[in-house]
């Protein structure tokens, strides 16, 4: 009886242990301060959004800023800046680097196709993927990358958009790309003329 009640008790002990460190590490969770500090914050591929402030975002008061150093875009609310979304982007590697400065959107596209990246058909067979400016064979069909969710930046062809391929570096032609999940909660509170300001 009594090694019962002593294993009821431990039992106990340990399921508050546990609901204790739960609501810390959800506490913890939303707060950005924390989140940026964690070890992982450059390297890993975690979103952080806090939904509340996510709700009082609008295409009126929003504004997005792009850290190349990072490689993390932030989905910032009201003249205090408030982060609603972190998230991991990629930006253009050594040779196409996403240029700094403060960019206001200028096009927004729900589902884009690349004008100069995709693949090139002849006769029904894949010829050339890639650059099409690069190849100078026969061609009758030419199908551009997909890059939904466009916001464009400048007018050489850069801009923000949803990709499967946000690796932890900078890869891209000078793109920011951002994760599929993320993007079309960034679209819906962005208008043209917001700002994307990236930073060194």
């Amino acid at each position: 009886m009594m090694t019962k009640t002593l294993l009821r008790l431990t039992l106990f002990s340990g399921l508050f242990f546990l609901a204790s460190c739960s609501s810390s590490s959800l506490k913890s969770a939303n707060s950005h301060e924390s989140f940026k500090k964690r070890s992982d914050y450059r390297s890993g591929s975690e979103v952080y959004q806090n939904d509340k402030v996510y709700a009082t975002a609008n295409p009126s008061n929003t504004k997005i800023r792009v850290d190349l150093s990072d490689q993390r875009a932030q989905l910032l609310v009201g003249p205090e800046e408030t982060v609603a979304i972190d998230t991991p982007v990629c930006t253009g590697r050594a040779g196409k680097r996403t240029p700094t400065g403060r960019y206001p959107i200028t096009e927004k596209i729900v589902d884009k196709r690349s004008t100069i990246f995709g693949t090139t058909y002849y006769k029904g067979r894949r010829v050339h993927g890639g650059d099409r400016r690069k190849y100078r064979g026969p061609r009758d069909r030419y199908v551009g990358a997909s890059l939904p969710y466009w916001m464009r930046m400048t007018g050489d062809g850069i801009g923000m958009h949803g990709s499967g391929s946000v690796h932890r570096s900078p890869s891209s032609s000078g793109c920011v790309r951002t994760p599929h999940e993320v993007i079309p909660k960034i679209y819906a509170k962005v208008k043209k003329g917001t700002p994307i300001i990236v930073v060194p």
